[in-house]
């Protein structure tokens, strides 16, 4: 699967743990009456008077069959903004597997197009006796270039821009931040900040379980004890990423069709030249043939 499709796949995952947040935050314990929870068993095809827990918010109303545990975190207060914490996950990791990907992607036609003006890190890469071993089995050249490229390019983890930077000038784009900027239609000062809260905020929940530091303020600590989050903060911030993803791709696609069009034009330029020396050669054989059938010149008389 192509990188930008498995990342908006990823965002979708993103969106969908928000919407979930949505539906079930402020949800409380809830007596319907007797008449909804009978039509409740009936639906749900149990025994007249079975346990069952029932909750409602402004948008749910439910009876749960008693046979499986509610999740007491559903109702509390704050309960569901573990689901706020995973759509940040979810969307830090879609950035970095669309940009590591789409490197693994592209890298090959980097080199084909850019040879030894290529990026170092593409140039200078090395190989193990096992990984040269490990080759042996791909007869095609380009197929082994690309293994060897992709045991360079291990997928990694983005804790910065700077990770990113490098990526995309590998890809030869040259001023990625003022173009993706751009497209979305913000400064770099503007769009910058917002993903390095978002991918902060993703290293805190990895590392610390989104547990506060002392730095932290009191009234940014929830009734949980961990850093305060909530449904605004994380649709702004996953927006803003999804729309970095999406800009960058137009980018990335923008300088890898030039590449695209050096590789072909070479093709040509190949094609024409072996094109002209075939020809060359078939004008040599017809003059020699020419030469071999046609009767030797006369003696000159004396």
């Amino acid at each position: 699967m192509r990188a930008y499709d498995l990342a908006l796949q990823n965002f979708s995952v993103a969106e969908h743990l928000l919407q979930l947040h949505q539906l079930l935050r402020e949800l409380n314990s809830y007596d319907p009456g007797k008449e909804f929870a009978l039509a409740v068993c009936e639906r749900l095809q149990l025994k007249s008077g079975s346990a069952l827990h029932h909750a409602k918010n402004n948008h749910l109303l439910c009876g749960i069959s008693g046979a499986i545990p509610l999740p007491s975190c559903l109702l509390l207060k704050e309960g569901v903004d573990f689901l706020l914490r995973q759509a940040v996950l979810v969307a830090s990791s879609a950035i970095e597997s669309y940009f590591w990907d789409t490197l693994r992607e592209n890298a090959l036609t980097v080199i084909k197009a850019r040879g030894r003006k290529a990026d170092s890190s593409l140039r200078d890469i090395t190989l193990t006796v096992d990984d040269y071993l490990s080759l042996e089995g791909y007869s095609d050249p380009d197929e082994r270039l690309r293994q060897i490229i992709l045991k360079r390019f291990e997928r990694g983890t983005i804790y910065d821009f700077t990770k990113i930077e490098e990526i995309a000038s590998i890809l030869t784009v040259r001023d990625f931040w003022g173009e993706v900027a751009k497209g979305i239609g913000l400064k770099p000062s503007e769009l910058q900040p917002r993903l390095n809260s978002l991918i902060s905020r993703r290293n805190k929940i990895t590392h610390r379980a989104d547990r506060p530091d002392d730095d932290t303020k009191p009234d940014e600590i929830d009734s949980h004890g961990l850093r305060a989050m909530n449904h605004a903060w994380a649709s702004t911030h996953i927006t803003a990423a999804k729309s970095f993803v999406m800009a960058a791709d137009t980018v990335i696609k923008k300088a890898v069709a030039l590449l695209d069009q050096i590789i072909a034009q070479r093709a040509e330029q190949d094609l024409a030249r072996k094109t002209i020396r075939s020809m060359s050669d078939l004008d040599i054989e017809g003059h020699n043939k020419e030469m071999e059938q046609s009767p030797p010149p006369s003696p000159p008389t004396p």
